[in-house]
């Protein structure tokens, strides 16, 4: 949790609303609604005659234009005390029950306070799609089919004039049991050719509830044993002191990579899943979980279900659902994972809590890590936060006590952390992004029998074709950027927009077949490593070669079971995997973040090259860490020799300090964007001259983005910075409520789209 979070995070009364969740009396005729738009209101309907009961928290179907929404009643009112001339009748009540527990109904009013989102929004995004789309609240069952006695015995002969029937009698001769996913395949009509097969007693139809994925046993038995060092032990003695209080506690669990983390984790758990409680593990990506789940499923004997955006519709209302009803005691899952209606959580853990994936960066732009402690305190429940590299805002808690510190100083495996050495590339030639001694080490790796693995945070072949004659470069039509080389596909990308083109030979300047690649991406790096290692087994992890599902749990585990030599790949190799037989780790282009605008960019850099160096040397031999530089003066790279995180987080925190920046101030980014190059930056000066600043906000000057143009917008950006997150929240408060009230001015329609994000990460 940032220190921004003071203000809403004391006190937060459960909304009294909510403590009053019973059905509408006779007298109540009104219920105001929110719907999944950006307005930041409720609309009252009223309620016909006939209706089911409502009460708050349940889904309605109502008019709304010439739309019809699915909302949620946020409010039951008296006719007697509202006016109802105007008001429209809602059309139907989907639910019975309350979506939401008190705790997260809590918590999604908090979200909607703390980062000015609409309601209706806000609540949208923690319902399933499944939900949004108005399917009931509990999973459909499945259906299947098989021959009766009847069609097991009569003559096959009497369905010759009805062809489709006859081949679906067919296939049940083959298999006994057929559902619907079988016939996904054969024409539109099988389904009428079922009924009809129904209807002559030719089939029989079972129907079962949806089955509790990744669920090993019936029921919660002893976990395998946890074995802990004397420092995982003392951390788990302090986490079990702090769960047995049945209190809030925030702590944050800093180890070093490899020291074991999981294992405390672990050993928290089992205490909080013997009782009886749920635990929610939050993780920053999808490929980081087929390996958790493998361990957890290992190491206790309990139902858990998953929850990110490589499951399907089906599959995460599946999840949402048995988590809801308290049948899984353990959810992994990615950032909107924390949504999860838990009736008997114990336990949050939050796992690589400062990797910037937590944050969501469109739409309710909440940052998931945040949220986590929010709901931690009101269920009054510990929440651990755990990294080799935490975000300098918890680290600053950490520091002044407000969380609980926790250290793990030392591998787990005892191995000693990596040597790390420093390639000059002013000094040294590269080709394709690779130097002698980057490829010796390479070599001398292979000679061992080890792993290699060699990270750039560029995928592609070159991130720039250059027109050797007249100095042309391939450039975006549509964003102030390069196109991307992509030579497997022979295809011109960009990765911020999507577009995509061939790739010509020919100049498009001055005609001339002189377009040459300059700089390296994952592609070009991994032709080269081909052509010099050819017998080397190489695997390309980046997300070219992980677009279709399951394709990132595939590699990764190739990389782990050692059947690669040679692992390349982007930052999808930096979230905390365990690749045991990795000796040597390289980092190329690790320039890229060093001299930036943004001021969170050597943070960012230091926790990518500590958490991607921490993959070399975790069990018996001690690993290398090479990295390629132009800058090895840099005081920066002295800190990463030496893994002195304490070190260099001093001297940010010191320079952060005499800015005001984060985490010793706070800040809230608007953005707006148009296709008018002068509109956006018009309606943020406007903006800026409307805000009234409350003592301590200061409105810097509305500035192009760094990128202005991107996807065809233009985009500009005004920062609000506050000495007190209080004092923000009011001055932004009191502007969106005169930008929502004052249509003719404020009103861009179609011509300007603008956002708040409070506690910006990404100043792009």
């Amino acid at each position: 949790m940032s220190p921004s979070l003071a203000f809403y995070y004391r006190g937060s009364p459960t909304l009294s609303l909510y403590n009053k969740m019973m059905p509408m009396s006779p007298s109540h005729k009104i219920v105001s609604v929110a719907v999944p738009l950006p307005l930041r209101q409720p609309f009252d309907f009223l309620v016909p005659a006939g209706l089911a009961e409502i009460v708050v928290g349940t889904r309605v179907r109502v008019p709304f234009g010439a739309r019809k929404l699915i909302g949620i009643v946020v409010e039951l009112k008296d006719r007697s005390s509202h006016p109802t001339e105007k008001l429209k009748p809602l059309l139907e009540v989907l639910d019975t029950e309350t979506l939401f527990d008190s705790h997260l109904w809590a918590t999604l009013q908090w979200i909607s306070r703390y980062y000015l989102a609409p309601i209706g929004e806000v609540i949208d995004s923690a319902m399933p799609v499944k939900l949004r789309q108005g399917e009931q609240l509990a999973p459909a069952s499945s259906k299947s089919w098989s021959l009766s006695e009847t069609g097991r015995f009569s003559p096959i002969e009497e369905l010759q004039r009805a062809p489709l029937q006859l081949a679906i009698i067919k296939r049940f001769m083959k298999d006994s049991t057929l559902s619907s996913h079988d016939f996904k395949n054969e024409s539109g009509s099988w389904r009428q050719a079922i009924q009809a097969l129904l209807a002559k007693k030719w089939l029989v139809e079972q129907i079962k509830p949806p089955e509790l994925k990744c669920l090993d046993h019936d029921a919660i038995g002893e976990p395998s044993s946890i074995k802990l060092n004397a420092e995982q032990q003392a951390s788990v003695d302090t986490l079990a002191k702090l769960a047995d209080n049945h209190k809030f506690s925030c702590s944050l669990l800093h180890g070093v990579t490899g020291s074991g983390k999981t294992e405390v984790y672990f050993a928290v758990m089992q205490r909080v899943i013997t009782r009886g409680r749920q635990v929610l593990m939050l993780v920053p990506e999808i490929g980081l979980t087929p390996q958790l789940i493998r361990r957890v499923q290992e190491a206790f004997m309990c139902p858990l279900v998953v929850m990110h955006s490589g499951l399907n519709n089906t599959e995460r209302h599946h999840a949402w659902w048995y988590a809801r009803r308290g049948d899984a005691k353990i959810i992994i899952g990615t950032r909107s994972a924390v949504f999860s209606s838990l009736p008997d959580l114990g336990l949050i853990i939050v796992d690589e809590e400062h990797d910037a994936s937590f944050k969501q960066q469109d739409g309710v732009r909440y940052q998931a890590r945040d949220v986590a402690i929010y709901r931690a305190k009101q269920h009054a429940i510990p929440i651990v936060l755990g990294s080799a590299t935490p975000s300098l805002e918890s680290y600053a808690h950490a520091q002044s006590g407000r969380y609980h510190g926790l250290r793990l100083n030392q591998r787990a495996t005892e191995a000693a952390l990596p040597i790390i050495d420093l390639f000059d590339t002013r000094r040294l030639p590269c080709t394709d992004g690779l130097s002698p001694p980057m490829l010796a080490a390479v070599s001398n790796t292979l000679d061992q029998g080890k792993q290699v693995m060699l990270f750039l945070n560029r995928r592609g072949y070159a991130p720039v074709l250059y027109c050797s004659a007249c100095g042309h470069t391939s450039k975006c039509h549509r964003c102030d950027a390069h196109l991307t080389y992509h030579r497997h596909a022979n295809k011109m990308r960009c990765h911020h927009c999507g577009f995509e083109g061939g790739a010509a030979k020919q100049c498009s300047n001055c005609q001339q077949l002189t377009m040459v690649e300059v700089g390296e991406g994952t592609q070009r790096v991994e032709d080269a490593l081909s052509t010099r290692f050819p017998d080397a087994r190489l695997l390309r992890i980046d997300r070219d070669t992980t677009r279709h599902k399951g394709e990132l749990g595939e590699l990764l585990e190739q990389a782990r079971s050692g059947a690669a030599d040679i692992i390349l790949g982007t930052q999808l190799l930096t979230k905390g995997h365990d690749f045991p037989n990795v000796a040597m780790v390289g980092i190329l282009g690790a320039d890229q973040g060093l001299y930036s605008t943004d001021f969170r960019s050597s943070e960012t850099l230091f926790q990518q090259i500590i958490q991607v160096a921490g993959r070399a040397g975790r069990r018996d031999s001690i690993g290398r860490v090479y990295i390629q530089t132009a800058f090895p003066d840099n005081p920066f790279f002295d800190w990463v020799r030496a893994h002195n995180f304490d070190g260099f987080a001093q001297f940010l925190m010191a320079e952060r300090r005499s800015a005001g920046y984060p985490p010793f101030g706070f800040f809230a980014l608007l953005r707006a964007e148009s296709t008018h190059q002068v509109k956006a930056l018009q309606f943020l000066r406007q903006a800026k001259a409307d805000i009234v600043p409350q003592p301590g906000v200061r409105t810097m000057d509305a500035i192009p983005a760094p990128m202005e143009r991107r996807a065809g917008k233009y985009r500009a950006q005004l920062l609000i910075c506050s000495e007190q997150r209080s004092a923000l929240n009011a001055t932004l408060q009191a502007w969106l409520q005169r930008i929502d009230g004052d249509h003719a001015r404020h009103k861009p329609g179609a011509a300007v789209r603008w956002s708040l994000d409070v506690d910006p990460l990404d100043h792009y």
